[in-house]
């Protein structure tokens, strides 16, 4: 009876489920996260190295610098620094770890993927808009470097110095950052009505 029992229980358990350790082809990488593809942050967390996260924040980040700033050098090194600086970062330089051995990043890695694609974004923002601009009022021998002037036109914050310059030059090329031409009608005397003539 024990012997027919044994069996029974034997085939009663189904057989263990192999465990998959295979990244799913929607998980994300520091590569496929920066870069804005939609992914899923599938790594199990766990203790890790601030230092190991950073290189591997700043790997990334600077691979999507070279595709962002468009074969500019300048801005380029601009998206190089800021991502230096976003990957030795708080959100970044952690004790826990953000990927795994596969490179899967962990849930934990979304704020310093934030914090890289800030900087690779403004860099695209500079890329498209402010390039042109900004050679244009460098050889209107404009006075703000130009490393500021793609990082304010990036954001679209002009600051003073550059909105003197943008007033006067290149309103074509920097048109959308241009101050809007003054209204002569602003100081001229209103005109008159035919009701006030006699």
């Amino acid at each position: 009876m024990m012997i027919l029992l044994a069996l029974l229980l034997a085939q009663a358990l189904p057989p263990p489920m192999a465990v998959d350790d295979e990244p799913s082809a929607l998980a994300c990488t520091f590569d496929s996260a920066v870069g804005g593809s939609k992914c899923v942050y599938e790594a199990a967390s766990g203790p890790g190295v601030a230092r190991d996260n950073s290189k591997a924040a700043a790997d990334a980040g600077l691979r999507a610098c070279a595709v962002a700033a468009r074969r500019d050098d300048g801005l380029r090194k601009d998206c190089e620094k800021a991502v230096a600086e976003a990957s030795l970062g708080l959100r970044c330089a952690v004790a826990s770890r953000l990927a795994d051995d596969q490179g899967r990043l962990t849930a934990q890695a979304q704020g310093c993927v934030e914090s890289v694609r800030a900087a690779i974004s403004r860099t695209s923002r500079a890329a498209a808009i402010a390039l042109d601009c900004c050679k244009c009022l460098g050889e209107s021998r404009c006075g703000v470097p130009a490393a500021q002037c793609r990082r304010e036109l990036a954001d679209l914050m002009p600051g003073a110095p550059l909105k003197s310059c943008l007033a006067k030059s290149c309103a074509e090329t920097c048109s959308f950052a241009s101050p809007p031409p003054a209204e002569k009608a602003q100081n001229a005397p209103p005109p008159e009505r035919s009701a006030d003539k006699i």
